[in-house]
């Protein structure tokens, strides 16, 4: 098959690059995307967009000559979104002299190239990348990554970014300029053989909203430098650290979290056997659901003055605690909650809740809110 478009596929399975490639359909070779095995850009080969040129090529082993290829300008130029999403068959590719100058969008990139295991990323960076939410997600082959090699100083969203990245063994935030990023909810979502995360106390985090799922699932995680990190804007932190099987020693009592808030699931099903929070100051917290939800090993949690009565939903927030002993709380606590089913479901070891931390006259289900548990409730 030959076009006189700037491109056609030889009879070996490569996709040859080889002049300006109009794009007024979409990509040209979608239909023969199944067909494609390789891509040679030659020189001169131009393009008027980027994202999903590649996209949907699940045979593809081999990409060269990306430094040849020139994206003609403007916003194609912008969005490199799904570039190379669904080359499943794709592992190692070389994009050290491709232009990537004007990229904003780098959304779902790599999305799905499940053979994946290295890149080499521009040498210049993605100094304009604005949008990378999802670019690796679902590479499971990958098992390392250098966050300052991105070069993206101007990166807010980073969402779901190695969502899935199940072989994923080490990470580096060390010089990595990230005091822009808004969003990393779901960064490490599912990154199951994740254990190392070098530089993440020096991670710039004063401008993130949304923690929300970031280490969910996290299994070998046993080690978390971010008592350190700039809270302050964060609003949501939903699941944040839930599913984080070996973390056992967390400290957050530094953080300031004025504007938090929702922290459902937030500790859920870790190992730590003490939490203190009396820094937070979260005065907008309304959602505490499931928060220490199978935390078995959980003694101790200490609120200090944190004015919870905001809280609305509270169902399961200490579900399964099986050994708290304590809770240390002097602030105003949750007299307006709504839902509080199951609030102490089965904590059998505490024996005492402080006066005023839950208040259930306004409670709209109170279902087994302490069954199992032998401390009194208002």
């Amino acid at each position: 098959m030959r076009s006189d478009e700037g491109w056609y596929l030889d009879d070996g399975g490569t996709l040859v690059v080889d002049g300006f490639v109009s794009f007024a359909d979409g990509v040209p070779w979608q239909s023969i995307a199944e067909q494609i095995r390789a891509v040679r850009v030659q020189r001169g080969a131009q393009v008027e967009r980027l994202d999903r040129l590649f996209a949907g090529c699940r045979h593809l082993t081999a990409v060269d000559g990306m430094e040849n290829l020139t994206c003609l300008g403007g916003a194609g130029a912008d969005d490199a979104s799904e570039m190379f999403a669904g080359c499943s068959k794709l592992r190692r590719i070389d994009l050290s002299a491709f232009d990537t100058s004007r990229v904003r969008s780098a959304w779902g990139m790599f999305q799905d190239c499940r053979e994946l295991r290295e890149v080499v990323l521009p040498a210049q960076g993605f100094p304009e990348l604005r949008e990378a939410g999802g670019m690796f997600r679902g590479c499971r082959s990958l098992l390392s990554f250098d966050f300052a090699a991105l070069g993206a100083p101007n990166l807010e969203d980073a969402s779901d970014f190695f969502r899935m990245c199940t072989w994923l063994d080490e990470v580096s935030f060390a010089d990595a300029r990230t005091g822009r990023l808004v969003t990393a909810e779901r960064m490490f979502y599912g990154c199951c053989n994740l254990e190392r995360i070098t530089g993440v106390d020096g991670l710039q985090t004063g401008r993130i909203e949304n923690l929300s799922g970031m280490f969910r699932f996290c299994a070998r995680l046993s080690q978390l430098d971010c008592a350190l990190w700039d809270t302050a804007s964060v609003r949501e932190a939903n699941f944040l650290f839930s599913g984080c099987s070996s973390l056992s020693q967390l400290d957050v009592s530094m953080w300031r979290m004025p504007r938090l808030q929702a922290a459902r699931g937030m500790f859920s099903s870790t190992p730590i056997d003490r939490v203190d929070l009396t820094g937070w100051g979260a005065h907008e917290l309304t959602d505490t659901s499931y928060m220490f939800d199978s935390c078995a090993s959980l003694r101790e949690v200490v609120f200090g003055a944190m004015d919870l009565s905001g809280v609305l939903r509270a169902q399961s927030m200490f579900d399964g605690c099986t050994e708290l002993e304590r809770i240390a709380h002097e602030g105003r606590g949750m007299q307006n909650v709504r839902n509080a089913a199951r609030l102490f479901f089965g904590c059998k070891s505490l024996e005492h809740v402080p006066g005023g931390f839950v208040d259930l006259a306004l409670a709209e289900d109170a279902y087994q809110a302490r069954e199992g548990c032998p401390a009194p409730l208002p």
